[in-house]
């Protein structure tokens, strides 16, 4: 298997294994309580980014000036995509039904890679999301993913106009997008998590299509 740090935990039969990717710092397992609450009786399967800046683990790297490295991003992307069509073979789930929880920087990648078509998966929630770079793909259909997005209107690494913009490119891909705003900041809240279990319920996608 491509080399990556990966968690598992088991769920019951039927239900649509959930990935998670963690924010800047964190690890393969630092989602699974949330995992847990939004989706109880899922599989989940949580990857580490590769990458290592300041001490701190990430999914791509930065610039000297503090912006983006897209040629990073590109690169990673493509890895964490092999990563997970290595992970499915292991662990037999099929990538289209797979449900992304992603925060911060992993909600970024997430959101990277649905909106550029590298992704398989089509059912996204991504807690405080913003957008990396335009190159948003508008010759293939999307209209299939689904995309639940948080926001806070103090956070101060996602600005308003950013959301708006994440926001746009996604209704000009015909993706459908749910949006949570709140008077908070770049923290996940209990409100946005209920928001997002609603919506995960609502979508029908828990259960696996047969």
């Amino acid at each position: 298997m491509t080399e990556a740090i990966t968690s598992y935990k088991p769920g019951k039969p039927g239900n649509a294994t959930v990935l998670m990717l963690h924010g800047t710092g964190g690890t393969e397992s630092d989602l699974l309580s949330i995992a847990d609450f939004l989706a109880p009786d899922s599989p989940k399967i949580g990857i580490r980014g590769r990458l290592v800046e300041n001490d701190l683990t990430r999914y791509f790297a930065h610039l000297p000036d503090g912006g983006f490295d897209l040629d990073s991003l590109a690169v990673e992307t493509r890895w964490l995509m092999t990563v997970i069509d290595e992970l499915a073979v292991e662990y037999a789930f099929d990538p289209a039904q797979l449900i992304v929880l992603g925060y911060s920087n992993g909600a970024n990648v997430a959101y990277y890679s649905l909106l550029t078509g590298q992704a398989k998966f089509k059912t996204a929630v991504l807690l405080h999301p913003m957008v990396l770079s335009s190159d948003v793909k508008t010759d293939i259909d999307l209209s299939d993913i689904k995309i639940w997005g948080s926001h806070g209107f103090l956070d101060p690494i996602v600005s308003k106009s950013n959301f708006g913009e994440l926001k746009n490119f996604c209704q000009q891909a015909d993706i459908d997008f749910t949006s949570f705003e709140a008077e908070q900041s770049h923290q996940i809240s209990e409100s946005e998590l209920r928001d997002a279990e609603q919506w995960l319920v609502a979508t029908n996608r828990l259960k696996i299509e047969e």
